[in-house]
């Protein structure tokens, strides 16, 4: 992880690490749960080349960035617009994945004029209003708390792999983006923060995200059998706003196999859109 040219920003939430390399259109990405700069840089390396300026923040709790009393996404989308002001970027793409859709889309809602385009990838959106009682009984909105520790995650990972193949609808050890999930030990409060705050947001506060109101370009890439964002979610979010659209058939929730068809989606939006 020291590995990484780290940088840092001092924010009205706190001190905030981030990674900022590359040339070209600007594309800040929104991590998911287990994630971090380090994670999402490799996630962008991955989905975008070398043929934009790549920019990953560690959200809230997460490696290097401070956990403030609040640190809902609408505060997270905050320090994503300090951040563009710091660098001296006056619009960029925001990359929300997983868990970072909640951030990604109150950016993109409440700082328009900074957005040149939302791509939701394997992303978490808006579903229904539901009450604090019926997310409970729905179930764990993030992993159960003992695997939120160095040993038991490394452990579950490298011999019981087969139990997040089956939760995340693609293999384990087919892409270096797993291995960013470990140390989970700097991770460990952004997790927490996930599982409690920001994986509910969008259905506790459901009427706060009226995506209807999207003035950004917005593309949607997802993977009709990803176990953790659901698809039918996808098809409730298309069914409210226009938007390109790269909708696979498998893949799971990191879309595995379709890598190419992913960047090529990316590319082709950037383009039209720039």
């Amino acid at each position: 992880m020291e590995d990484y040219n780290i940088k840092t920003i001092e924010t009205e939430f706190g001190m905030m690490t981030y990674v900022d390399e590359g040339t070209g259109e600007a594309v800040l990405i929104s991590h998911g749960i287990f994630g971090g700069y380090d994670q999402g840089f490799v996630s962008l390396n991955q989905i975008t080349g070398i043929n934009y300026r790549k920019i990953s923040i560690s959200r809230f709790g997460y490696p290097g960035s401070e956990l403030p009393r609040n640190p809902t996404p609408e505060n997270q989308a905050k320090v994503f617009n300090k951040l563009l002001d710091e660098l001296g970027i006056e619009q960029a793409y925001i990359l929300a994945t997983s868990a970072g859709g909640g951030a990604g889309l109150r950016f993109a809602l409440n700082c328009p004029e900074r957005v040149k385009g939302l791509i939701l990838l394997s992303s978490g959106v808006p579903d229904k209003q539901r009450s604090t009682k019926e997310i409970k009984e729905l179930g764990m909105m993030g992993p159960p708390e003992f695997l939120v520790n160095d040993f038991p995650m490394w452990f579950s990972m490298k011999y019981f792999g087969f139990i997040f193949d089956s939760m995340m609808g693609s293999k384990v050890n087919s892409s270096t983006l797993f291995e960013t999930m470990l140390p989970v030990s700097p991770r460990r409060q952004g997790i927490i923060m996930d599982t409690n705050i920001t994986n509910i947001d969008m259905t506790l506060h459901y009427d706060e995200y009226p995506i209807e109101k999207l003035k950004s370009p917005v593309l949607v890439i997802h993977a009709k059998d990803d176990p953790m964002a659901k698809y039918e979610n996808i098809e409730k979010l298309l069914a409210r706003i226009e938007a390109e659209t790269a909708i696979f058939e498998t893949g799971g929730h990191t879309i595995d196999g379709n890598d190419g068809e992913v960047n090529k989606a990316i590319e082709k939006f950037i383009d039209k859109t720039k």
